[in-house]
């Protein structure tokens, strides 16, 4: 399929979508309400139909394509307004035609064409009705899908990293999302575009290329967010990389300090501090703990050293400290992580 194939096929209508539009009395997609009459307006389970797409099982007509167990592309039905709903799996959004008029934890949203939305587990969200120009692909991650390949290759992208591991955590209540401004980014039409294709023409080897392209996309809209002047409007860190400061915490964990690391680069300690937090969303200690937690993590799993030695080395002098902050980051303790390695 090429992209003339793909646009055409994605603008088509599909007959849900005809019933909608012909249907002048249908304002809202209702919650299955178990004993309710079908006769006035069609009745749909939001987390049933989810649970279809992501076990394969829903008409060819109403899907789009299963890139690999745990990850699925549909289009959003349009002329339909979602009620407030929330996933227990990462749903990333892209705007391939129109707009998205969303809320999202009580906050309106609008996307443009070429943006995409990240949202995290247990966020509380809504779609508002869109017209036939607005075209919008779902993608659906579960959690097997982001603990096993995503997360182990974007191991270096601390901000999708933290993001993914919070969204594994069966415990978490974030209300998290991303809004990413990559309207006029290129590379990322091109991703998605080359990306649908491989999921409509199945081959062999597809799989894997989609799952590359997963790792292409995400990649490039962290670089999107941290370099986007639009985004973080006092994102003025003159002609530093933010990764440049983020792979220098990591290097250099074990003595690394707000002080020492803001003087590497020559900023103010607080100005530094502020700019960390507003553009990753975590601040200096996180950003610190998180290097210094996956340096252990690797010495415990490649090593016989006593986790006591591991503490000191990665930076932490009080062990007892490190014990405390490892369970709460791991849910087990160092020991059990080593056994279960």
């Amino acid at each position: 399929m090429d992209k003339w194939e793909l646009d055409k096929f994605l603008r088509r209508l599909t007959p849900f979508e005809e019933a909608l539009r012909a249907s002048q009395d249908i304002r809202v997609l209702k919650p299955l309400v178990r004993g309710e009459s079908t006769q006035k307006y069609p009745i749909f389970d939001n987390r049933d139909i989810v649970d279809n797409i992501l076990s394969n099982q829903i008409k060819d007509d109403d899907k789009l394509a299963f890139a690999s167990e745990g990850i699925s592309f549909c289009c959003h039905p349009r002329f339909l307004k979602t009620p407030i709903h929330s996933h227990s799996f990462i749903e990333m959004l892209y705007v391939y035609s129109g707009q998205c008029r969303q809320i999202i934890n009580d906050t309106a949203v609008t996307m443009q064409q070429g943006q995409i939305c990240i949202i995290d587990t247990n966020v509380h969200h809504l779609i508002e009705s869109a017209s036939e120009n607005d075209i919008i692909i779902n993608c659906l991650m579960s959690r097997s899908y982001l603990k096993e390949v995503l997360i182990s290759r974007l191991s270096g992208n601390d901000l999708f990293s933290a993001f993914f591991a919070k969204a594994l955590d069966p415990n978490n209540d974030a209300n998290n999302y991303m809004i990413f401004s990559s309207e006029d980014s290129e590379k990322i039409r091109q991703f998605m575009v080359y990306l649908l294709s491989e999921s409509f023409s199945r081959s062999v080897w597809s799989e894997e290329v989609i799952n590359s392209y997963m790792v292409l996309i995400l990649s490039e809209l962290l670089t999107i967010y941290t370099g986007n002047i639009k985004n973080q409007k006092t994102y003025t860190i003159k002609n530093i990389k933010l990764s440049d400061i983020i792979l220098y915490i990591q290097e250099n964990c074990q003595q690394a300090t707000l002080e020492s690391t803001a003087e590497q680069f020559h900023f103010n300690a607080n100005y530094l501090s502020r700019m960390l937090k507003q553009v990753t969303g975590y601040n200096f200690t996180d950003i610190l703990h998180e290097a210094r937690l996956k340096k252990a993590c690797i010495l415990i799993n490649n090593s016989n050293m006593a986790i006591a030695k591991i503490a000191n080395t990665v930076g932490y002098q009080n062990v007892n400290f490190f014990y405390q902050i490892f369970k709460k980051h791991y849910k087990k303790t160092p020991a059990e992580y080593r056994k279960e390695s």
